[in-house]
């Protein structure tokens, strides 16, 4: 209800309260926002409860006072004010003596400032000065922490400033006309010149020598950092400060930085000289490599094991030119100069460096070390290589499987028949002989003098005598071989890098003899040295997603038991395969094999009478002979990417061979308890 002609006069005089009066024409008034002010407010040394309770009545707003509110205060207003004007009027009186309204729901308590603060509840938008509100403001270029220190000393003794860094703001609470004034100075510090930064590409000095130094001068307000990939420093600050430093920078990049320097730098992993090689391969100064870690590197051999191949040969030189020659001082002599030509061979060859207009790279290899000298930009070009470089290369566990199943069965029996002057009539009887266990019977005969030894073979060896006139000699043998081979050879080789496993003799072979005028003096021999037994070479290259390329060669080799007619020296039996396979970490892979079946049937018989039913045995002689060989080799890559897989494979092969030794000490009759089959059902189980 609008008033009319009411003007309030609050003449009070003392602590006097009943001469208040509001002249008006209308009873009291609704609440009001606006309308033309009518109210004159004139107050003096009123308790500040009795103000609340009349200007609850003008404003039409419900007041509680917080029991702490206490004071005696002066009111006075000149012109008249509207509703809305006398609760602001209210508010400041409130500011002034260390009060506040909190809005709770649809009344106003009036509290404490401090208590306000603590409280809440207050909008912080759409409100006049005199109220308490809480506002975030966001920054964008200087930290919260110093806007923060800047503006403190401007807010209340019972507001507070709080920087975030997450997000970069500060959180301010105050009366609201103050909160405007300190955002106010917060976004002018947060403005376009309150940080920026600048990136500098050094020529001649190097990033991370540059960037230490001017970090050191500027201090903490100004953040420097270099970038090694593209050496350039990186400076961020103020925009005097980013002029300072940019100074800084064009007189420390000066020509003056192209003198030479030295740096070593020291590898964990890599080899000193394969990184040379690298190197010079890079910088265009490149040569065929001739160490042989860097060449089993490259992948333009054909054949990475010559090298290993080679090599074995040469060591073996000095003692087999020694042992293998016989026949005086000339030959003493000749085999003196080759022990020392090989000497000369094996020499270490002397670590080669190269040189560029800019560098001078040499290997330390007693270091495991490069050395460089050149200009600080060239040997920052190159460090982030050399850096890529000194790493950890994965290791291959490579288990091989040679699985061999041999059956040989032959059999024989022949009739032979003698009448007239070709009866046996001296040797009557029969007997068997074997050679498998030891000497035979027939050797036993013969040494003890009795003739018909001679005539006792292998097997079961009969004459019957009828009459004089007619004897049947009867020879019967019947043999069966079996073996069951398997060999695993296993070698753990550095990725890129050919190993080999050998395993077995280093047998002589004669080359050549010749013969000398003398009868006296044996002939002049030579021979050459070739290992037989179990030998695996092989070349990893782990690919992608563990995968392993591998150039596998694969060779079992022995001394033939027999020799045949031809040949006057050793025979030996060579099972080989060369290949290149891709296998799975931890998967096994078949890299060939061979299985044979022969069978031999000789039959001798005389011409028509053989061929009788039953009666035909008489007159024949037969040979059956079956053999059947089979023949696999496995192979099975496990990757070792660091020192605890390394360690766990060589804790499973001790176990294992800790099984093996108890097993071993477990013994038993071959004849009584054959062995069982060592091939279990799962590939797998065969490692």
């Amino acid at each position: 209800m609008k008033i009319r002609s009411a003007i309030a006069a609050l003449a009070l005089a003392g602590i006097a309260l009943d001469t208040v009066a509001i002249a008006q024409t209308a009873p009291a008034p609704a609440p009001q926002d606006a309308g033309t002010g009518d109210v004159v407010v004139n107050m003096r040394g009123i308790e500040i409860s009795d103000v609340a309770d009349q200007i609850s009545r003008i404003t039409g707003r419900t007041l509680i006072l917080d029991p702490a509110v206490k004071g005696v205060v002066t009111v006075t207003s000149s012109s008249p004010l509207s509703p809305s004007g006398v609760w602001e009027l209210f508010q400041s009186v409130l500011r002034a003596n260390g009060f506040a309204a909190v809005r709770s729901g649809r009344a106003w308590r009036i509290v404490p400032a401090a208590n306000a603060v603590r409280d809440g509840g207050i909008p912080s938008r759409g409100v006049s000065g005199q109220e308490l509100v809480t506002r975030m403001v966001r920054l964008q270029n200087v930290p919260a922490a110093d806007v923060a220190r800047v503006v403190r000393p401007l807010v209340a003794t019972f507001g507070s400033v709080e920087p975030l860094s997450t997000p970069n703001a500060v959180v301010i609470t105050d009366y609201a006309d103050n909160v405007r004034r300190v955002e106010a100075i917060a976004r002018q510090l947060d403005g376009g010149s309150g940080a920026t930064f600048i990136t500098f590409s050094l020529k001649n000095g190097n990033a991370t020598d540059v960037a230490q130094s001017l970090q050191a001068v500027l201090g903490e307000g100004t953040r420097v950092a270099a970038d090694g990939r593209s050496n350039t420093v990186i400076v961020r600050g103020t925009p005097a400060s980013v002029a300072e430093a940019r100074k800084m920078l064009v007189s420390l990049d000066q020509p003056g930085g192209a003198t030479p320097i030295t740096r070593m730098f020291r590898l964990n992993y890599a080899d000193a000289e394969t990184v040379t090689d690298v190197l010079r391969g890079v910088l265009g100064q490149g040569e065929s490599a001739d160490n042989p870690v860097a060449r089993s590197l490259g992948s333009g051999s054909s054949n990475p094991f010559a090298r290993l191949s080679q090599g074995n040969q040469n060591l073996s030189a000095l003692p087999n030119s020694a042992a293998s020659t016989s026949g005086g001082i000339g030959s003493a002599m000749q085999s003196a100069q080759t022990t020392g030509t090989t000497m000369q061979n094996v020499q270490t060859p002397t670590p080669r460096g190269f040189s560029t207009p800019e560098l001078n790279v040499q290997p330390a290899p007693e270091l495991n070390a490069v050395v460089v000298r050149g200009t600080a930009a060239a040997i920052t070009a190159i460090e982030p290589l050399i850096t890529d470089l000194d790493v950890r290369r994965p290791q291959v566990l490579i288990e091989a499987a040679i699985a061999e199943i041999t059956g040989d069965d032959a059999e024989q029996l022949g009739v032979q028949l003698g009448t007239s002057g070709a009866v046996l009539d001296r040797v009557k009887g029969g007997g068997t002989s074997f050679d498998a266990a030891g000497p035979s019977l027939g050797t036993i005969l013969t040494a003890l003098g009795v003739p018909a030894g001679k005539v006792l073979g292998t097997g079961l060896s009969a004459n019957v005598t009828i009459g004089d006139d007619f004897s049947i000699l009867v020879q019967a043998l019947g043999s069966s071989t079996r073996a069951n081979l398997l060999s695993t050879p296993q070698i753990t080789v550095l990725d890129n890098v050919a190993g080999e496993f050998v395993s077995g003799q280093n047998v002589p072979f004669l080359t050549g003899s010749i013969l000398t005028d003398s009868s006296t003096v044996n002939p002049y021999t030579t021979i050459e040295r070739k290992d037989v037994g179990i030998t695996l070479r092989v070349l990893p290259r782990v690919n992608a997603g563990d995968t392993i390329r591998l150039q596998v060669n694969q060779e079992a080799s022995s001394i033939a038991a027999a020799q045949t007619a031809a040949a006057s020296d050793l025979v030996t039996n060579r099972r080989a395969i060369t290949t290149t396979v891709l296998a799975d970490n931890g998967q096994t892979i078949v890299l060939g094999g061979l299985t044979a079946d022969d069978y031999i049937d000789t039959r001798q018989q005389v011409p028509i009478l053989g061929d009788i039913p039953i009666v035909g045995e008489l007159f024949k002689s037969r040979r059956e002979q079956h053999q059947k060989r089979t023949l696999f080799i496995f192979l099975k890559p496990t990757i070792l990417r660091d020192g605890a897989d390394a360690a766990a494979a060589a804790k499973d092969r001790y176990n294992r061979l800790r099984a093996d030794e108890i097993a071993n000490a477990k013994r038993g009759s071959l004849l009584l308890a054959p062995p069982t089959p060592r091939l279990t059902v799962e590939i797998d189980g065969i490692y």
